[in-house]
């Protein structure tokens, strides 16, 4: 699982997308796609953005960009699950985009 059940998230996201993206690719599901290279944008973004503020190169405006980084994620969540065609799904999505 990883140091103290910290990758245990990141691991549940690599089987989902493993599981759902790689072995049964459909045209459809196009919109779960934009959502999934989103949310590895953010995540990115992220890292980008901590490593900046943490060695002090950072801009002075880095609050500014960490809100434009944490918004796109109900963006990304949100297009994930109205990409899968499951209700259920969606409306887990949803209430996660709401709650980040």
């Amino acid at each position: 699982v990883g140091l103290v059940g910290l990758l245990q998230s990141f691991a549940d996201l690599l089987k989902l997308v493993v599981k759902y993206k790689l072995i049964v690719p459909q045209m459809r599901d196009w919109l779960s796609w934009v959502g999934l290279f989103l949310l590895i944008l953010v995540a990115s973004s992220y890292c980008v953005l901590f490593a900046l503020y943490g060695s002090g190169e950072g801009s002075s405006n880095w609050v500014l960009w960490f809100v434009v980084v944490t918004s796109l994620t109900g963006y990304s969540l949100m297009s994930i699950g109205w990409g899968s065609y499951n209700k259920f799904a969606l409306m887990s999505c949803i209430r996660s985009a709401f709650s980040s």
